[in-house]
């Protein structure tokens, strides 16, 4: 057969090597969804985002936010598809007419050979390079409950793939008389059909990754655009009862018209603390303690200003005091989250403790709970960004479950495992404060699974990676863990506590007229709360102090409001800045999120027309 021919049929194992990979995903997708059998991207991810590094991970999130997983997920199989391409291109040269393994293409066999071989190859020598033990029965690091232990099911695909090969491969039987002849009508239509495989595969592949990564990123809320849900509040006016006695009975914080002084010019009320000593009766949402603890008296603000009694209006205050659990952010290190049922399900608590025990979901559910208004912040989360909520939660406090416990002397750390093995760590100090809650509802719903069902864990004062979330298992340890996001090659702060922030969410149009606006945010400082919030209109050079709304608890996020007239037309940089609950004002050095957490103030240019 002349050169060329012997040729072409190598080139067509391209396309056939790719068609192959395709099927093979195909089956792939069905395996996960109906037996729970992990992807082969899944098994990528971890050694990927060791490979990245922290620093490279927060920069993706920072530009990306919620399309990055999708995006890295596409890129994967885009690559499988190339890995396939050439595979089937191999197969081919093997399987060339004159070429010493030809008998590949002439049986099933062949197919079926080849799977097999790239099957073996990728249990002995790919699991490893993974981090994976050669031919597992279970992956480490993903979470998944398969009855198909992982080395069948990636023989399996390995055999899908090899069968699909040898199906798409033009065989020399088909060529037809006359195919050694590259003139020959039967050579060109070979050579149309077989490009136009090459070219449809090809396309296919393009496109099927376009839109797995564009529904991706719908499904993880927003895609390429910041999570910040700037959803007005109603119009209706608000009932601010926030005070010693309970939360305000209003869930968001509305425009208003009712005249009230304003934080600058009365004395603040006593912000509501959840110290309260655990009781075996239910508590109310940011209820407090009917003396002041020291520790909720360290945190008292300084810096309270003289009263007086000249009211002035109440700015319009659009945000929303409680983020909805559709609009409430999250982050996780995986493809596809944990979605475990209550059933089976248990909390373990070992390690140093005299008395370790379990709770069964029903069981956890069935003790005395406490109802709490806690904010969250992803350690991630840039300047101005979105990864932060506030919203009330139920649960437990993790004290009364340590001390059931009875821990014994020199604790250091209590760790926390995940059901998709995450892990990480708070100390031991920092776990018995009362603040710390271990919940099972959020929003006055029972948590969902993107959230953490059954249980996670709430840390006030602590970046969102410490609040972990589908806890399986808390031990006590006299060392200090280092969690996933803690290790080398990650590099993310051990301790975590949250820096003061602020954000500028109102008004959400750049261009406006000439005239007063109402300008609205949040600020949030963690378990510290917030004394004071300031606003300046003129790029920093002069800052003038906004009203306060009182807070729904000392661990919520707090509503801030500053009513504006401009001179005249032009353009106005807008900035805020806000002063924690121990009178620390909030740090201005612009620094990137890795590996602390952001600071520096948020600013947002307004054109005004005239």
């Amino acid at each position: 057969m002349p050169e060329r021919d012997t040729g072409y049929r190598v080139v067509a194992g391209v396309g056939a090597g790719a068609g192959a990979a395709l099927a093979m995903m195909a089956v792939m997708a069905l395996l996960r969804f109906s037996v729970q059998l992990p992807t082969l991207p899944e098994l990528m991810l971890s050694p990927i985002l060791s490979l990245m590094g922290g620093e490279a991970f927060s920069a993706a999130l920072d530009r990306l936010y919620y399309a990055g997983r999708p995006l890295l997920f596409t890129i994967i199989l885009e690559g499988m598809l190339l890995v396939g391409a050439l595979l089937g291109l191999l197969y081919a040269w093997l399987a060339r007419p004159h070429g010493s393994g030809r008998g590949l293409s002439n049986s099933a066999w062949g197919g079926v050979v080849y799977g097999l071989i790239i099957g073996v190859l990728l249990n002995v020598a790919f699991l490893p390079l993974l981090g994976q033990p050669p031919f597992a029965d279970r992956p480490v690091g993903v979470y998944t409950e398969s009855p198909v232990p992982l080395w069948v099911g990636i023989m399996l695909l390995a055999l899908v793939y090899g069968v699909t090969l040898y199906a798409l491969l033009p065989k020399p039987a088909t060529m037809g008389a006359g195919a050694g002849d590259e003139g020959t009508p039967a050579t060109q239509g070979v050579d149309r059909r077989q490009a136009l495989r090459i070219i449809g595969g090809t396309v296919l592949a393009v496109l099927g990754g376009l839109v797995f990564w564009a529904g991706g990123t719908v499904l993880n809320q927003g895609g390429l655009t910041s999570p910040v849900d700037r959803t007005a509040a109603g119009s209706s006016p608000p009932q601010d009862t926030a005070g010693p006695q309970g939360p305000a009975t209003s869930g968001t914080a509305q425009a208003t018209s009712t005249p009230e002084p304003p934080a600058s010019t009365r004395t603040p009320e006593p912000i509501p603390t959840q110290t309260a000593q655990p009781t075996a009766e239910p508590t109310g949402v940011g209820a407090s303690s009917a003396s002041p603890t020291p520790q909720a008296a360290a945190q008292a603000p300084t810096n309270t200003p003289p009263p007086t009694n000249t009211p002035i209006p109440v700015p319009v205050i659009k945000v929303q005091e409680i983020t909805p659990t559709e609009s409430f952010y999250h982050v996780s290190k995986n493809f596809f989250d944990p979605n475990p049922s209550a059933d089976g399900w248990k909390l373990r608590i070992k390690g140093l403790v005299d008395n370790p025990y379990e709770l069964t979901y029903q069981q956890l559910t069935a003790l005395p709970a406490v109802n709490v208004v806690v904010g969250m912040m992803c350690i991630s989360n840039p300047i101005g960004g979105g990864l932060i909520g506030s919203t009330t939660w139920k649960g437990v406090r993790l004290a009364d479950l340590l001390k059931r416990a009875r821990p014994r002397q020199g604790v250091v750390d209590v760790a926390l495992y995940a059901l998709d093995d995450y892990s990480d760590s708070i100390s031991y100090q920092k776990a018995m404060d009362p603040n710390v809650v271990l919940a099972w509802e959020m929003g006055g719903q029972r948590l969902n699974a993107t959230h953490g069902f059954p249980a996670r864990l709430l840390v006030p004062g602590i970046y969102g990676m410490k609040h972990v979330k589908w806890l399986t298992t808390i031990e006590l340890v006299d060392y200090d863990f280092k969690g996933y996001w803690q290790q080398p090659s990650q590099g993310w702060s051990d301790p975590a506590p949250v820096h003061t922030m602020s954000r500028i969410d109102f008004p959400t149009e750049r261009t406006l007229p000439l005239q007063k606006h109402s300008i609205s945010g949040i600020a949030f400082a963690g378990d510290r709360s917030i004394s004071k919030v300031e606003v300046s209109t003129d790029g920093g050079k002069t800052w003038h102090e906004a009203y306060l709304k009182p807070p729904l608890s000392r661990t919520a996020w707090v509503l801030w409001g500053y009513d504006w007239t401009p001179p005249k037309p032009g353009k106005y940089t807008v900035m805020v800045r806000a002063t924690d609950g121990q009178g620390k004002l909030q740090i201005a050095t612009r620094t990137d999120p890795y590996p602390n957490g952001a600071t520096g103030y948020h600013a947002v240019t307004y054109t005004i027309r005239g």
